[in-house]
């Protein structure tokens, strides 16, 4: 087991990506954060066997009502539905992905994640991306609670 640190612009692209190669992809936990992100685990699996678990904490088109800086509730409310319903939909990391390689010998994964490039799923994602940081400083921190936690789950994996 290895852990690693990758960058992309594009969480629903990357899994695609992975599912191409024939890799099944399992949600795991999930929080909605206060400061409007979102931090996920993802099992990536193949014929059954764990070979990666990824840990990204990422933003959706949601994080857009936050920099409009909207203090009536019945319009940041109005705003999130409107948004909800314009099918816009996208999900960008702010921090490198996490991942949790189970197997070191895994060439075909490694090479995938190694070659990956990717683009922003939309134009304005420099900016949303540098509004989130600017107002949550300590955002690097956040995957580390969850990476501890997985780690402390598979101390007691064996394949």
């Amino acid at each position: 087991m290895k852990i690693i640190s990758f960058h992309i612009k594009n969480l629903d692209g990357f899994l695609e990506k992975l599912k191409d190669l024939g890799y099944s992809i399992e949600l795991g936990a999930h929080s909605v954060l206060l400061d409007h992100s979102e931090l996920t685990s993802i099992t990536v699996k193949k014929k059954g066997s764990i070979e990666l678990i990824l840990i990204i904490h990422y933003i959706t088109p949601y994080y857009r009502v936050e920099t409009m800086n909207i203090s009536d509730e019945d319009k940041y409310l109005k705003e999130l539905i409107r948004i909800k319903h314009s099918g816009e939909k996208w999900k960008i990391p702010v921090n490198p992905v996490i991942g949790v390689v189970m197997a070191d010998n895994n060439e075909e994964l490694m090479k995938m994640i190694n070659d990956y490039k990717d683009d922003y799923p939309v134009k304005d994602a420099d900016k949303l991306l540098d509004h989130y940081r600017s107002r949550n400083p300590r955002y690097q921190n956040i995957p580390r609670l969850l990476l501890a936690r997985i780690l402390d789950e598979l101390s007691g994996y064996r394949g």
